[in-house]
């Protein structure tokens, strides 16, 4: 999963080749960060009207999800991995959208999002892709290497 993420990334690179960044891109990149900095590594649900633009969607492996059910989502992960910690790897942005390379890791001691809750250290990455309008998020698409994540959790820990 770790190639397949890093040849996403690449293929967001060369698409975006050429373009220079623009203030636009940077307040864009910014913000996606702020997702997974302060809503998924922090834990600050309080600032998500600052974030996310009306009608929100995360399309996800299973679904479409409203922004009350992503909070929901993210919520559990964070019970589930209550050390959880992120890591920015790269960004790229080009006018309306913003892909974030970025590496999760947690110690599993609670039992939420399906999780096991046995202890288990797991580090795994993952990519977001962020649709703006307004200066505000309005579509996610975010893969993240389960199989990495299923197999630490199994095995008692990753790196």
């Amino acid at each position: 999963m770790k190639t397949t993420v890093c040849a996403l990334f690449v293929l967001m690179v060369s698409l975006t080749a050429g373009h220079g960044a623009r203030a636009n891109d940077r307040a864009n990149a910014h913000l996606a960060t702020r997702v997974l900095l302060e809503k998924m590594a922090a834990g600050r649900f309080d600032r998500v009207d600052e974030i996310y633009g009306p009608g929100f969607v995360a399309h996800g492996s299973t679904g479409d999800f409203n922004l009350e059910e992503d909070n929901a989502s993210a919520k559990a992960w964070r019970a589930a991995f209550p050390d959880l910690s992120v890591n920015i790897e790269r960004t790229v942005s080009n006018d309306n959208l913003v892909a974030v390379h970025w590496t999760m890791a947690g110690t599993n001691t609670g039992k939420d999002a399906g999780m096991p809750g046995k202890g288990a250290r797991v580090s795994v990455q993952g990519m977001s892709m962020f649709r703006f309008s307004k200066g505000h998020i309005v579509e996610e698409w975010t893969l993240v290497d389960i199989a990495s994540l299923m197999t630490q959790l199994e095995l008692g820990g990753g790196t």
